[in-house]
C-alpha cells in the first residue's frame, strides 16, 4: 500500500501544471506568446515546443508560416522555480 501511495505521489510531482498565454500583439507585424510550467521536471525543449506550437497554429490558421524573431527567451529552475518561455515570431508568406 505504501509503495503505491509513493508511486501516485511521485507521478504527480512530475507531472506540473502547463499553460500557454494567448498571442499578443508585440507591433510591427511582431507577435509574442509564452508557456509557463509550474512544479514537475518538465524538459525545457517542452517548454519551449509548447509555445512555438501555438505561433505555429496562429500563422497556420492565417495560411502563412511562422517565423521566429530573435531567441526564444527563457525563465526559471526546472524543478525548482516555474520555467517559462517567450516566443516573438511574425507570420510570413
Amino acid at each position: 500500500m505504501k509503495k503505491g501511495l509513493w508511486l501516485g505521489f511521485a507521478v504527480v510531482s512530475l507531472a506540473g501544471c502547463a499553460s500557454v498565454s494567448d498571442v499578443t500583439p508585440w507591433g510591427n507585424g511582431t507577435y509574442m506568446v509564452a508557456s509557463h510550467v509550474r512544479g514537475g521536471m518538465t524538459s525545457w525543449n517542452e517548454v519551449k515546443a509548447m509555445a512555438v506550437t501555438k505561433a505555429n497554429d496562429y500563422c497556420q490558421k492565417q495560411g502563412k508560416a511562422m517565423e521566429l524573431v530573435g531567441d526564444i527567451g527563457t525563465a526559471g529552475v526546472r524543478g525548482w522555480t516555474p520555467q517559462e518561455a517567450e516566443v516573438k515570431f511574425k507570420c510570413v508568406a
